[in-house]
C-alpha cells in the first residue's frame, strides 16, 4: 500500500518486499511490473521508506522512485493516525525504434515522441484502530502537460495523480480464524474509475486465502504464507471475464522480509494489505 500511500510506511516494522506481476498473460509485449519497497522501524513515531517501481507495456517503459516519510499519532489507547509525505521522480521512456513499420519511409512524426522526467509529491493518511482501517491518498499532487511544435503537427502529454482510499474490517470467529473483507477505489483524471472488493480468510498466523471482485469485470484469488519466522510469500491471480474485449489474465508474486520484529505489529490479516 505505501507505494500509493506514503502513509503506510512502517505500519509493520523495518521490512524489504519485492513484488512481480505479468499482465495479458499470452499477449505479447504485455505489461510487467516490478516493486521493491523498503521501510525502516519507528523512531520517535517517524519511519521512513524507498519505494521503486518499473514497469514495460510493449515498447514503452516507466520507472518511478520515491522516498516516503510517516509520522504517527495516537488516537487512543489502540488507534492511530499516520500522516505521510511521497517525493520522487517518475521517468517514461518509449523506443520508437522497437516499432513494427510497414514502410521504412523517414516519418518526422515519430521525432515528435520523446522521453521525459517528472516530479512526484504525494500525500496520504492512514487510520489503523482495533478491528478497522481507513485510508486516503493522492499519489502525485503534480499536474505535467507538455506540448511540441514539428512540422505543422502538435503532440501533447499529460501526467496527474490518482486519489486512493480503502477501508477494511476485521472479523474474528475464533482463536485460529478471522475474515477481513476490504474496498479500495481509485479515481483520477482521464481515466476510468476502478473498484476493487476482497475478502480474506486468516487461518492461524500462517496462512491467508483471498478472493474478490474488481469492476473491470476481474475475478482474483490470493493467497499469502507466513509460517516462516521473518519471511512471507505469496502469489495472486485475476481472471477476466469472458464478455471482456480483452480475456487476458493477470499473475502476480509477492515476498517480503521484516529485517526487524516491531512489538506493535499484533494483526496477522493487516499484512494482506500491502
Amino acid at each position: 500500500m505505501s507505494v500509493v500511500n506514503p502513509a503506510a510506511t512502517g505500519i509493520e516494522g523495518s521490512i524489504i518486499g519485492l513484488n512481480y506481476k505479468t499482465s495479458m498473460i499470452g499477449v505479447e509485449g504485455g505489461p510487467r511490473l516490478q516493486s521493491l519497497i523498503y521501510h525502516s522501524s519507528n523512531n520517535k513515531n517517524i519511519s521512513w521508506g524507498l519505494s521503486a517501481q518499473n514497469e514495460k507495456v510493449n515498447i514503452e517503459s516507466y520507472g518511478t522512485v520515491t522516498l516516503d516519510f510517516s509520522y504517527k499519532l495516537q488516537v487512543s489507547g489502540r488507534s492511530y493516525l499516520n500522516l505521510g509525505l511521497k517525493g520522487g521522480m517518475f521517468s517514461n521512456n518509449i523506443d520508437i525504434n522497437s516499432i513494427d513499420r510497414i514502410t521504412q519511409t523517414n516519418n518526422p512524426s515519430l521525432n515528435l515522441v520523446q522521453n521525459y522526467s517528472n516530479p512526484v509529491f504525494g500525500i496520504g493518511a492512514y487510520l489503523k484502530a482495533d478491528n478497522y482501517y481507513f485510508a486516503l491518498s493522492i499519489n502525485n499532487l503534480l499536474d505535467t502537460t507538455r506540448y511540441k511544435m514539428e512540422n505543422g503537427v502538435e503532440s501533447q502529454a499529460f501526467d496527474s495523480g490518482q486519489i486512493y482510499t480503502s477501508f477494511g474490517i476485521n472479523f474474528t470467529l475464533n482463536n485460529q480464524i478471522s475474515i477481513n473483507p476490504l474496498v479500495m477505489y481509485s479515481t483520477g483524471k482521464n481515466i476510468d474509475n476502478h473498484i476493487m472488493i476482497i475478502a480474506y480468510i486468516n487461518v492461524g498466523e500462517n496462512y491467508s486465502f483471498g478472493a474478490g471482485l474488481s469492476g473491470n469485470d476481474n475475478t482474483n484469488f490470493q493467497v499469502l504464507f507466513k509460517g516462516l519466522e521473518n519471511l512471507d510469500f505469496g502469489a495472486g491471480y485475476d481472471i477476466r471475464s469472458k464478455k471482456s474485449s480483452l480475456n487476458v489474465n493477470n499473475f502476480e508474486l509477492f515476498l517480503r522480509y521484516k529485517l526487524k520484529t516491531n512489538p506493535s505489529r499484533n494483526s496477522s490479516w493487516y499484512k494482506s494489505k500491502d
